[in-house]
């Protein structure tokens, strides 16, 4: 895995100092930049402690290329993308390697309207990546640097003023809030929200260093701190975000992690309840979904995993909300990409209009056990799947992504990471035995 330079629709990473380079990060600044065309970018990224290394590298690429640069610091990757469409920018680089491990980084690129690329910009922005040497600018052609650091304050100021927040109902509420932003890009922008919102805050690792406490990815297994804070504080709720907080989890006033897949589903009940229309989910993620949908009368499509599968069908079909299982909230009112900070409104405010603790709001859907795991790819992964697909011939089965398996007690989604050289196996059925099962079931087929 350390071995490769990952390179996908989902951006570049990799392990710092062996498969991604200062010199990587020049060449890929330039190929953007040459994609750019000589139009403003806007550039920054999580706390990493490779980040101003690869930042400088990227930018240097990009100024070579004749790019204006607006450098917003250490920040959320949602923040970029806001900052992307408040700026008229033509496009944007985030300095991140979102959940992976903390001696991984990398580089994830936006387009206009602060989203991620399609697979046609990918494409022929790829055509650029590929090329062997990019000529840099000459004297008179060098684009130019501004700081910017005030973006996550304007990101909190628009997201308070949507229509589904109501900042005065949820001051007078004064919840007492544990956040655990992994000392990442999230460690100066979640407090502030929540400070914003009249929450009584308790800040656990929440010092932008990128020296992450625990595992950096928000599930369950990672949050034991989290989950003692919130008992030792007598918390109304604890909320966990990855390290380019883009993605957010719950852990109860009880001191239980709800899980990833919670956070969607418990937003889109609220939001849905407001604001009835179509929802957007990719095939891997829970039934709670479908379940929330059904009660708001809402159809639910599914799309291909990935942030951007995701905002493309929910362009398409008009989605009021839409989002990944792994605690990604994509709200269109705001901007078309995950966002942690809208996810922890959506909840408070849930909250704040049921007079509801989390723990019950979130017994009121469900329950499913979903289970996730992983495996390495052998070089003889796509044969034993084709192999499965024919033994299963007599279930539902979708190869719109990988392959997902419908049984009558439960699903199944086989399919590559996009961001690492393996594949991700979630099942998901009404209890965990049943759950496990079927991961046992594919893991020995594959």
């Amino acid at each position: 895995m350390k071995d490769e330079l990952i390179s996908t629709i989902s951006g570049i990473r990799g392990v710092v100092g062996q498969t991604l380079t200062p010199d990587i990060a020049l060449n890929v600044g330039k190929a953007y930049g040459a994609y750019i065309k000589r139009k403003k970018v806007i550039v920054g990224g999580d706390s990493r402690t490779s980040h101003l290394m690869l930042k400088s590298a990227v930018v240097s690429g990009l100024i070579s290329q004749g790019c204006d640069v607006v450098d917003i610091g250490i920040c959320p990757t949602p923040t970029i993308e806001m900052a992307i469409i408040g700026e008229e920018a033509s496009g944007g680089v985030a300095i991140t390697a979102s959940h992976n491990p903390i001696e991984w980084n990398g580089l994830k690129f936006f387009n206009r309207k602060g989203e991620f690329l399609t697979q046609a910009q990918y494409d022929k922005f790829k055509t650029f990546l590929d090329k062997k040497d990019i000529p840099t600018g000459a004297w008179n052609r060098i684009g130019k640097i501004y700081i910017d650091y005030n973006w996550i304050e304007k990101h909190i100021d628009a997201l308070s003023r949507l229509e589904l927040v109501k900042v005065n109902k949820l001051k007078r509420r004064k919840f007492k809030v544990v956040i655990d932003a992994v000392n990442g890009g999230g460690a100066v922008a979640a407090p502030m929200l929540l400070e914003k919102f009249g929450c009584e805050v308790i800040r656990l690792h929440c010092t932008p260093d990128g020296r992450f406490p625990h595992v950096p990815e928000p599930v369950p297994e990672n949050l034991k701190d989290l989950s003692a804070k919130v008992l030792e504080e007598k918390a109304d709720i604890g909320f966990a975000v990855d390290p380019d907080a883009d993605r957010l989890t719950i852990v109860s006033e009880q001191g239980e992690p709800l899980g990833e897949e919670y956070t969607l589903a418990l937003s889109a009940d609220y939001v849905l309840s407001k604001n009835p229309g179509p929802m957007v989910i990719n095939l891997s993620t829970s039934n709670l979904n479908r379940d929330v949908c059904a009660r708001h009368k809402c159809k639910l499509h599914y799309s291909k995993v990935g942030e951007a599968n995701v905002v493309e069908m929910m362009h398409r079909k008009k989605a009021v909300i839409g989002g990944e299982g792994n605690g990604g909230v994509i709200l269109p009112a705001l901007h078309y990409g995950r966002d942690s900070l809208v996810g922890m409104a959506l909840i408070l405010q849930y909250m704040a209009d049921n007079k509801k603790g989390i723990s019950e709001l979130a017994g009121s859907i469900g329950p499913y056990t979903i289970l996730k795991s992983k495996g390495n790819i052998d070089s003889k992964f796509d044969v034993k799947l084709k192999k499965l697909q024919r033994e299963l011939a007599d279930q539902k089965i979708s190869t719109v992504d990988g392959v997902r398996v419908d049984f009558n007690n439960g699903w199944v989604h086989i399919r590559r990471s996009n961001t690492e050289p393996i594949y991700r196996l979630i099942s998901e059925a009404g209890t965990r035995k049943e759950a496990r099962e079927l991961i046992t079931f594919i893991q020995e087929k594959l």
